[in-house]
């Protein structure tokens, strides 16, 4: 289908795998719905209501999962966040993170999530090797509510699925989490509910401090989407001298 971004796998998502771990990212990267079928006019007339509902009910669900339309402002999102994956793979530090600034509702997280699928499947293309299917080019995490460093952390652990003996203390979890980034090739690091994070209070600072340590120690560029009254595509943000979570 023209001007549409598509996916050539079948695989169902799966409700109890949000995108915040590494097997509902991948559900979600690989999901292409289903079309059902078009009878002719003759056979829709002749179905029984138990089939016609049926057919009916397919059909709603085919068009709620319809692929995002690739508008301007999409790839300009796409091009200008891959752009900067490339510019950062080199960079030992100082990496640019990449802001979408917008209007509440217009679409944020939907852009900066097409921005991971569409790159880690591009990522999935160059490396065919059976070895890349340890690669984990995208991370996928959001800022609970009144969030700790700590609870930060541990989101980045959930999402790689690891797990902690006892009462694992700060260091250990961060220290595992950049270990397994660094072994499983992490390109992108998707943030969202930044919103979340509270600047004007000591554990909000704490947070945003742990974001920023995590974008120095991960070998990644960092996108997170960010409120303006008047919308923009995407700004790139330094980071030598903000959070990731901060407006340019």
């Amino acid at each position: 289908m023209t001007g549409l971004l598509e996916d050539d796998t079948d695989d169902e998502l799966v409700v109890d795998e949000p995108l915040t771990t590494k097997e509902g990212w991948r559900r979600f990267v690989e999901h292409q719905a289903e079309t059902p079928a078009a009878p002719s006019p003759a056979a829709l007339l002749a179905l029984a209501s138990d089939a016609r509902s049926e057919l009916d009910e397919a059909r709603r669900d085919y068009h709620a999962q319809l692929p995002l339309v690739n508008t301007p402002i999409i790839r300009q999102v796409l091009t200008t966040g891959r752009l900067l994956i490339q510019l950062n793979r080199r960079q030992i530090s100082a990496r640019r993170g990449l802001i979408l600034s917008g209007a509440s509702g217009t679409g944020k997280t939907t852009a900066l999530t097409q921005l991971g699928r569409t790159h880690e499947r591009a990522v999935r293309k160059r490396h065919t090797a059976p070895a890349s299917t340890n690669r984990v080019p995208v991370v996928y995490v959001t800022v609970p509510p009144a969030a700790t460093p700590k609870m930060l952390a541990v989101e980045f652990a959930r999402f790689f699925g690891l797990e902690f003996r006892g009462r694992a203390n700060m260091t250990d979890i961060v220290n595992a989490v950049c270990t397994t980034a660094a072994r499983t090739h992490v390109e992108l690091v998707l943030v969202d509910e930044i919103h979340n994070l509270n600047l004007a209070t000591r554990s909000g600072a704490e947070v945003s401090d742990q974001l920023k340590y995590f974008a120095e120690r991960l070998p990644a560029t960092f996108a997170t989407p960010g409120s303006r009254s008047k919308p923009r595509a995407c700004s790139p943000a330094s980071g030598d001298d903000r959070s990731p979570g901060a407006s340019p």
